[in-house]
C-alpha cells in the first residue's frame, strides 16, 4: 500500500468526496464519521474518547474496533501514523489535524518532523491550509490550485534555504528561528524549486 487517507475529526470543511473511494484509516471520531459516509475503514486508531455512547454504538453495529487504553504514551495520531508507515505507506494524507484544540494542533505539526517518518510524505490538508515536510536535498515543487501562499518553517537554527519561481528568491538564505521572512510567499507559476539543507516544514494556503 503506497498510499492512504486519514480522518480524525471535523474541521468544518466537509468530506472530500473526490477521495470516497480511495484507502482511509479512522482515528478515533474519524472511524465514525467514515463509517456515516458509507466508508469502512481500513484501519482503526484511537482510545475512542472523543464518540458518545450512540456513536459508539453506531461503529460496533458496523465493525469491530479495539480501543487501545486512554493513558499511553503516543498520541493516536502518532500511533497511527507509526503504524502505516510500518505497513508499508510512503504517502499520507490527513484531514481533521489542524485546527480545534491548540496544543494538538502543534502537536500534529511537530510530528512531521519526528525522525520515524523520514523520507513519508505527510500532508496535512484542511480547507485554509496544505501542510508538509521537506527533507534536506532539492525539491521540485506543485502549487496547489486553490491556495495562493506559500511558506517555509525551519526547525533547526541556520536552516540554509534556496527558492527559485517563487515572488521573492532566496540564495542560500540561513533562517533564524522565530523569524517571519519566509512567511506569505507566493508561485509565479504551477511548480517552482526549493532547496534546503535541513528538513523544513512547507504551508500552502489561502485567506478564508
Amino acid at each position: 500500500m503506497k498510499h492512504i487517507n486519514v480522518l480524525i475529526r471535523e474541521d468544518g470543511t466537509g468530506f472530500p468526496d473526490e477521495r470516497r473511494d480511495e484507502s482511509w484509516a479512522g482515528v478515533d471520531r474519524g472511524v465514525y464519521l467514515l463509517l456515516k459516509e458509507g466508508i469502512v475503514p481500513d484501519f482503526t486508531y484511537g482510545d475512542f474518547d472523543s464518540v458518545d455512547a450512540s456513536e459508539w454504538a453506531f461503529i460496533n453495529r458496523h465493525m469491530e474496533v479495539a480501543p487501545v487504553p486512554s493513558r499511553k504514551d503516543d498520541t493516536d495520531l502518532e500511533m497511527c501514523l507509526k503504524d502505516l508507515v510500518e505497513r508499508g505507506c510512503q504517502s499520507i494524507d490527513v484531514y481533521g489535524a489542524i485546527g480545534g484544540r491548540l496544543d494538538h494542533t502543534l502537536g500534529n505539526i511537530f510530528l512531521l518532523m519526528h525522525g520515524a517518518f523520514d523520507g513519508i510524505d505527510i500532508t496535512l490538508i484542511d480547507a485554509q491550509n496544505v501542510m508538509r515536510r521537506l527533507d534536506a536535498g532539492t525539491h521540485e515543487v506543485e502549487k496547489v490550485e486553490t491556495m495562493r501562499y506559500a511558506s517555509f518553517i525551519p526547525f533547526v537554527e541556520g536552516t540554509s534555504l534556496t527558492l527559485e519561481g517563487f515572488e521573492y528568491n532566496l540564495e542560500k538564505e540561513r533562517l533564524k528561528l522565530g523569524a517571519t521572512l519566509t512567511i506569505s510567499n507566493e508561485f509565479l507559476g504551477a511548480t517552482a524549486t526549493v532547496h534546503t539543507d535541513e528538513p523544513i516544514i512547507m504551508i500552502q494556503s489561502r485567506d478564508e
